[in-house]
């Protein structure tokens, strides 16, 4: 029997206040955040969405809506902007809606980008469900020295999402998805993916407080990839990988799809409020 994780979706600021996991028959999975473009290409002068998905890739457990978030961005045409409160409808608009929508009208055509950054969070988990965790979303190096040194009965970790998403606006290919977002982990493409083909490597960095993130594990697959129910994030991935010194790693693409590219940077702390901080990346494109 697994466990399934349920992430704590209570705003904190800075004081530990919450303690949520659900067991059920499924198997052991966090929730992770992914931004995704509804079309592949958007058009101009229209109004198009990313949508926000906290849980898997294809499903979202819950909301993050406009206030848990400390930065919601939209970048084209060289400007970052933020989306105005109407232009984001989550579970506070809508007590239906699990995803998050942000609108994006784009005046011209280019290559665009989305970010998303969630506001600290912080759950406890029983040292058990914890390491299972850690095994569950391939943290192999977080899990290799819990189990060398904890001697806590209950884990206290403060949590925070980063997510981004690579949309196309018409067919003119522009440099706005490397614009830096200045979240604490953030991962960049280094091609733009309208200029990548079935057969090509793909290249990206790690940045975790603006600086290259090495020998950190990276997951990369795509949207129709089969999900086996009890799978790992390793086994549920096309590709696992290491960053080098630089932060940098390559794969190559095998299919025309929506791709995605994920990583969790876990490290024990000493904090009054917390024994562990992670921080959560994830960036979205599509192949043509």
């Amino acid at each position: 029997m697994k466990c399934k994780f349920v992430r704590s979706s209570i705003s904190t600021g800075t004081a530990l206040v919450g303690f949520l996991a659900l067991l059920v028959a499924a198997s052991a999975q966090a929730h992770q955040t992914y931004l995704i473009a509804d079309l592949y290409e958007m058009r101009p002068g229209t109004d198009n969405f990313l949508i926000l998905r906290n849980g898997t890739y294809h499903e979202s457990g819950y909301s993050i809506t406009r206030k848990m978030c400390r930065d919601i961005s939209l970048v084209m045409d060289g400007t970052r902007k933020t989306p105005p409160n109407d232009e984001v409808s989550d579970v506070d608009s809508n007590p239906k809606y699990k995803n998050t929508y942000i609108k994006v009208f784009a005046d011209k055509e280019g290559t665009g980008l989305g970010g998303v950054a969630a506001n600290p969070d912080y759950i406890a988990l029983p040292a058990e469900m914890f390491e299972e965790y850690l095994e569950h979303e391939g943290m192999t190096d977080a899990l290799a020295a819990y189990r060398a040194s904890n001697e806590l009965q209950t884990i206290r970790e403060r949590y925070t999402k980063h997510a981004k998403g690579i949309f196309q606006v018409g067919k003119p290919l522009t440099d706005d998805f490397k614009q830096p977002l200045g979240y604490k982990a953030e991962i960049f493409v280094e091609q733009n993916p309208g200029s990548v083909a079935v057969g090509d490597e793909m290249s990206f960095v790690v940045l975790f407080d603006g600086k290259p993130l090495k020998d950190q594990n990276v997951f990369v697959s795509y949207a129709s990839r089969a999900e086996p129910e009890h799978a790992s994030i390793p086994d549920l991935s096309e590709y696992s990988l290491r960053t080098d010194e630089n932060g940098r790693a390559s794969f190559k693409i095998t299919k025309k799809d929506k791709w995605y590219i994920q990583m969790i940077h876990m490290e024990k702390i000493v904090d009054d409020d917390a024994d562990y901080e992670s921080n959560w990346s994830t960036i979205t494109f599509e192949i043509r």
